[in-house]
C-alpha cells in the first residue's frame, strides 16, 4: 500500500496540472496565443532558472554519479545505434523514419524528469536529476539533427545554425553557469536567493499547464497504428531493457528514478517542430507528442510503483 501511495503521489500531481490546462484552453479562459507566448517564457526564462537554482546549491562531488551519467550517456548512444539500423528497414515512408528514431529516444525529460523526481524524493534530491538534464538535452537536439538530416528526404536540416541553436539553448546554459556556480562556492544574498527559489517553483507547474492547454484528442488521429506501436516501444519496451541493467549495475534511488524517466517520459514537444524544419512527417511527431503524453501517466506509475515495491527507490 505504501508503494502504491508513493507511486500516486508522483504521478497525480503531474496529470492534475495537464488536465487543469487542458480545461482552461478548452473552457476558453486562454487562447493558442496567450499559451505559446507562456511557453516561450517558461522554456527561456523560468525552467533555465529552475535548473541553475538545483544545481548550484549542490554540491557536486557529492550528487555526482559517474556510473549513472556514463549509463545514460552510454544507453542513449547504443539506443540510438539500434534505431538508426532497424527502424530504416521497417518504417517504409523516408519522412517518418526519422520522426519515429527522434520519438523513440527523445524525452520531455526536463518538465517530467525533475517533477517526477522531486515528487517523489523532494527538493533536496532533485540536482540528480537536474544535471542529468544538462547532458542529455543537448545530446537529444544533436542527435535529432542526424536523425532528421539522414533518414529524412526532403530538405534538410540546417546542420550548422542548428547546432548554433543548440549552443545557444538556454537550458544548455543554465545547466553550464550552475555547474560553475556550484563549482566556485556561489552564494547569493539572502534577496536574490528568495527571488530565484520563487521563479524555479513557478517552472513545473506552468511548463505542465501549458502542454496541458497544447494538448489536442484531435492532433492524435491519423498513422495511429504506427504512432501507438511506436509509443508502446518508448514507454514499454525500451525501458524493459535499460532499467533492470541499471539495476544491475548499482544504480538506486533518486539517481535509478532519475536515469530511468530519462526513457520512460513522453516525446519532448520541440520534435515536432524540428520535423517542420527537416521537411519531414510532423504530423506524426505531433501524434507521438499527444500520444506518449497520455500513455506515460499510467506507465511511470507502474514503473514507480514496481521499483518502489523492489526497494530500489
Amino acid at each position: 500500500m505504501d508503494s502504491f501511495l508513493i507511486a500516486l503521489n508522483a504521478v497525480m500531481p503531474t496529470f492534475l496540472l495537464l488536465a487543469f490546462g487542458y480545461f482552461l484552453r478548452n473552457a476558453h479562459f486562454v487562447d493558442g496565443a496567450y499559451l505559446k507566448k507562456t511557453n516561450a517564457l517558461t522554456f527561456k526564462f523560468f525552467l533555465p532558472v529552475l535548473l541553475f537554482n538545483n544545481i548550484y546549491k549542490t554540491q557536486i562531488a557529492e550528487v555526482f554519479d559517474g556510473t549513472m551519467f556514463l549509463f545514460g550517456v552510454g544507453s542513449l548512444l547504443v539506443l540510438f545505434g539500434v534505431l538508426c539500423l532497424i527502424v530504416p528497414r521497417v518504417v517504409r515512408e523516408p519522412r517518418q523514419r526519422g520522426v519515429v528514431i527522434q520519438g523513440l529516444f527523445r524525452s520531455n525529460y526536463v518538465i517530467f524528469g525533475v517533477s517526477l523526481v522531486t515528487n517523489v524524493f523532494g527538493e533536496a534530491h532533485a540536482a540528480a536529476a537536474s544535471m542529468l538534464s544538462a547532458v542529455l538535452v543537448p545530446m537529444y537536439n544533436v542527435l535529432a539533427v542526424v536523425a532528421l538530416a539522414f533518414f529524412t528526404s526532403g530538405e534538410r536540416v540546417p546542420l550548422k545554425s542548428t547546432l548554433k541553436s543548440i549552443a545557444l539553448n538556454p537550458l544548455i546554459l543554465a545547466g553550464v553557469l550552475g555547474v560553475l556556480a556550484s563549482l566556485v562556492g556561489l552564494q547569493f544574498p539572502t534577496f536574490l536567493e528568495t527571488a530565484l527559489n520563487d521563479v524555479a517553483r513557478l517552472a513545473t507547474p506552468l511548463a505542465l499547464i501549458v502542454l496541458g492547454g497544447d494538448f489536442s484528442f484531435k492532433s492524435a488521429r491519423g498513422n495511429i497504428r504506427l504512432a501507438m506501436t511506436a509509443v508502446a516501444i518508448k514507454l514499454v519496451v525500451i525501458p524493459l531493457v535499460f532499467i533492470p541493467l541499471a539495476v544491475m549495475a548499482g544504480i538506486r534511488g533518486a539517481n535509478l528514478l532519475a536515469l530511468s524517466l530519462a526513457w520512460e517520459t513522453p516525446v519532448a514537444v520541440s520534435s515536432y517542430i524540428m520535423a517542420q524544419q527537416a521537411g519531414a512527417d510532423d504530423q506524426l511527431a505531433g501524434q507521438l507528442v499527444v500520444i506518449s503524453s497520455v500513455c506515460c501517466i499510467p506507465t511511470v506509475f507502474l514503473m514507480i510503483f514496481i521499483l518502489q515495491s523492489l526497494a530500489l527507490l
